[in-house]
């Protein structure tokens, strides 16, 4: 996922629109899953007539993904991969807490108990600790930074029900890729109706192009985005089925955390270097503790 975004974030400052690049990264999502889904089952049958019988969430996840694509590229420049990911998180545990003690869209109801609570204390505190390294020279940018935190968190709230929805999607379609393949279209056409939507109504190409972004050349690497998209839910899809979703969720975070620390240490596209504290790595560890709580207890 850090790299998801950061090629992402690249492509986006190249053509000078992180809303562009979001419609390319479904476009190519939707491409691939219709592959997969055809190598995997031999044809791209969905069967809409059942998913139409769903309540009218059920077509929530791909625009969820489409507000998680584009408030990470809008964070990462800002906040650095380590804590767009770490605030991501938060965003994701908490929001999937919630789902799961009230059992919205169709989940497992699972209790709150004092143990999850003290998991979440443990996120919370983590997240506040790897912010905390992040030093800002004056009130305004302090300001700044706090705003993107929000962002990142409410994106990441968006992706924890993402999960639950394309969760009972998958139940309904009978197959994780279908769901993701039905995911993906509806993200591409929230993408498409989005820029549509700005260029129209907010004033044609400056709504839609930031001439303050560098530009530049493009490569052909920075268009797989959303070949990252499909690893990712592909590999959640069968992570879940062998391990479990909770295992499946702690080694997510896991993943993202620490690659984020290395995409920050090493400048990964030439993204601002951020040291690795021991602050920051205490941070994390916390963080993976309480989801340990949270998922597995």
């Amino acid at each position: 996922m850090p790299l998801q975004t950061s090629v992402n974030t690249k492509l986006g400052h190249t053509i000078r629109s992180p809303y562009l690049v979001s419609i390319i990264s479904f476009a190519v999502g939707v491409v691939m899953t219709a592959f997969v889904l055809w190598c995997i089952t031999g044809s791209v049958y969905i069967p809409l007539g059942e998913v139409a019988k769903e309540p009218w969430w059920i077509w929530l996840g791909g625009a969820c993904g489409e507000i998680l694509v584009i408030s990470s590229m809008i964070c990462l420049p800002k906040l650095g991969s380590t804590e767009t990911m770490v605030m991501l998180v938060l965003g994701q545990i908490g929001s999937g807490i919630v789902i799961d003690s009230l059992g919205l869209f169709n989940s497992e109801l699972i209790p709150l108990t004092l143990l999850r609570l003290m998991g979440f204390a443990l996120v919370l505190g983590g997240s506040i600790a790897v912010a905390s390294c992040d030093k800002v020279d004056d009130a305004g940018e302090a300001g700044n930074k706090w705003l993107y935190r929000i962002i990142a968190v409410t994106a990441g709230c968006f992706a924890g029900v993402q999960i639950a929805v394309n969760g009972w999607l998958g139940v309904v379609t009978g197959h994780a890729f279908r769901s993701t393949l039905i995911s993906m279209s509806v993200g591409l056409i929230t993408a498409v109706v989005l820029v549509g939507g700005l260029y129209l109504f907010k004033g044609g190409k400056s709504a839609v192009f930031d001439s303050t972004l560098p530009g530049g050349a493009r490569k052909w690497w920075m268009f797989t985005g959303g070949l990252y998209g499909v690893f990712i839910v592909g590999s959640n899809a069968a992570l879940a089925t062998m391990v479990g979703t909770g295992l499946t969720v702690i080694l997510n975070v896991t993943g993202q955390t620490f690659g984020g620390v290395v995409v920050d240490a090493v400048g990964f596209l030439g993204i601002e270097k951020k040291p690795v504290s021991l602050i920051k790595i205490v941070g994390i560890v916390a963080m993976i503790i309480g989801i340990v709580l949270v998922n597995m207890f």
